[in-house]
């Protein structure tokens, strides 16, 4: 090995500005000192058998191997175990080499990453050693950063995954795997074969944009069935260029932004009902009023005056209905526990009932609803002023408690429905009666939605007309324990 040419120490820069460590192993005794005393400068420097230094121990802290070809050949497969004990970092053997014969085997570049011809001067020794160097710093480097990408992947609030082309998951982190109920790894596990997905929203999810500079990113809300409810979730796509074919989807939860949309969407519906309906149903007795006024002030004639009155309180109660009718859907205030047998008895005592009779279960009584006080008073006003609209100045009213121990209903013993349809009956405008608004089915149904009931039309045993609440009671029947 020549001692000539350059002296210069190398001048280059590692990662971290640390010193790397070389392994020298070296057959021949003083080649392997004036190697030693060449590198000491600049790294590390690690011989097997120096100061108790074993093979295993040099394999752990080398950062590159220099061998020689006795070396080479009576370490192979040492060797070869250095390079594959960090898949992740590029691990480089340099051979120091005298025979052309060993320089152009091919199984020989297997093992190795350079070949360097002996006798060789210092600088060209460190200008290959630093190459290689080099390029372990960058495998570090890129090790790091792929670990941080793990770490902020895994530990991600947002639901991520990384599918194939074919649509398979192949790297999925915690949030995901709570999301979709998945008690192991979702590796493998094509999109469709999740519970939690429809098709139309995986078709949605793996969607590209193509023809534009966009084309490898893209996002949208799609619907998830968990466990236990409906969620939503916007979902960013972003291809993956390192590997082809290969896309990260993050699942966003926007379910609360979803809701809010759809409310005012409703509110909107509302809106533009009440525009509708309020140019149709006033202008006939606003129309009335109108001629009738007239002739009041040719004639004077009294009659035509209440004629007057009358069109004016059907406006005032149609403005009324449709006002309370806005301020229903999901806008209710606080909720509180309510004892329905009280607030049945206050809203009864709210209405015009004439000399209609109110009857209340004993089975009510001690019972209790959660929700807006003032709305269900609302539901309760507006059932007992529909019996005795179409029930007639006498009729009876019966409230009590539903089969199944959790609804509430209202029935009469009037006429009933008279072959309507019962769903009819709650669409807004709707009415059988001369003077009704066609607006107080709708206002309960819109009430009990809000609170999460349901609410139904039936024919009453007596052959009047019920409606049952759904699941507005609290708790379980008492009344159960003692049957």
């Amino acid at each position: 090995m020549s001692e000539h040419g350059d002296e210069r120490l190398s001048d280059a820069v590692f990662a971290d500005d640390e010193r790397l460590c070389v392994g020298v192993v070296l057959e021949h005794d003083q080649n392997r000192a004036l190697l030693t005393e060449w590198l000491d400068g600049t790294y590390d420097v690690l011989a097997p058998g120096a100061d108790g230094v074993t093979l295993a121990a040099l394999a752990e802290r080398a950062d590159l191997l220099l061998l020689d070809e006795r070396a080479y050949e009576r370490h192979a497969e040492w060797v070869a175990d250095y390079r594959e004990r960090e898949a992740s970092l590029f691990s480089p053997v340099l051979l120091l080499a005298s025979s052309d014969e060993l320089r152009a085997a091919a199984d020989v570049w297997s093992d190795v990453d350079d070949v360097v011809s002996v006798p060789v001067e210092k600088a060209v020794l460190h200008a290959r050693i630093d190459g290689l160097l080099s390029r372990r710093a960058l495998s570090r480097e890129l090790a790091a950063s792929e670990d941080r990408f793990r770490t902020l992947f895994e530990t991600s609030p947002d639901p991520a995954i990384v599918v194939d082309a074919d649509r398979v998951v192949v790297d999925s982190n915690a949030a995901f795997r709570d999301l979709v109920g998945a008690t192991g790894s979702c590796h493998g596990r094509p999109l469709d074969g999740f519970d939690a997905f429809t098709a139309e929203a995986i078709e949605t999810m793996c969607a590209t944009t193509g023809g534009d500079e966009d084309a490898w990113s893209s996002s949208a809300v799609v619907p998830v069935q968990t466990a236990t409810e409906r969620r939503y979730v916007e979902c960013n796509a972003n291809d993956l260029g390192t590997v082809p074919g290969h896309r990260i989807l993050i699942l966003r939860d926007v379910t609360e932004r979803v809701h809010h949309e759809q409310e005012l969407k409703r509110q909107v519906d509302r809106l533009d009902e009440f525009a509708g309906v309020l140019a149709h149903e006033i202008r006939n007795p606003l129309g009335i009023a109108s001629g009738w006024l007239d002739q009041a002030e040719r004639t004077g004639d009294p009659e035509a005056f209440d004629r007057v009155e009358t069109a004016h309180e059907r406006m005032d109660a149609l403005i009324g209905d449709l006002l309370q009718l806005a301020r229903q859907g999901s806008v209710i205030g606080e909720r509180t526990s309510v004892p329905l047998a009280g607030l049945v008895a206050d809203s009864w005592a709210g209405v015009t009932t004439k000399r209609a009779t109110l009857d209340v279960a004993p089975e009510l009584a001690g019972r209790t609803a959660t929700g807006d006080p003032d709305r269900i008073g609302e539901v309760f006003a507006n059932l007992f002023r529909n019996a005795v609209e179409h029930g007639g100045p006498e009729v009876t009213v019966e409230v009590g408690v539903t089969e199944d121990g959790r609804g509430v209903y209202v029935a009469d013993d009037g006429a009933g429905f008279g072959g309507t349809d019962p769903d009819q009956l709650f669409e807004s405008g709707y009415t059988t009666a001369k003077n009704g608004t066609g607006f107080g089915l709708a206002i309960v149904e819109q009430i009990a939605d809000a609170h999460g009931w349901t609410v139904t039309a039936t024919d009453a045993e007596g052959g009047g007309a019920r409606f049952e609440l759904g699941g507005v009671l609290d708790g379980d029947d008492p009344t159960a324990e003692r049957a």
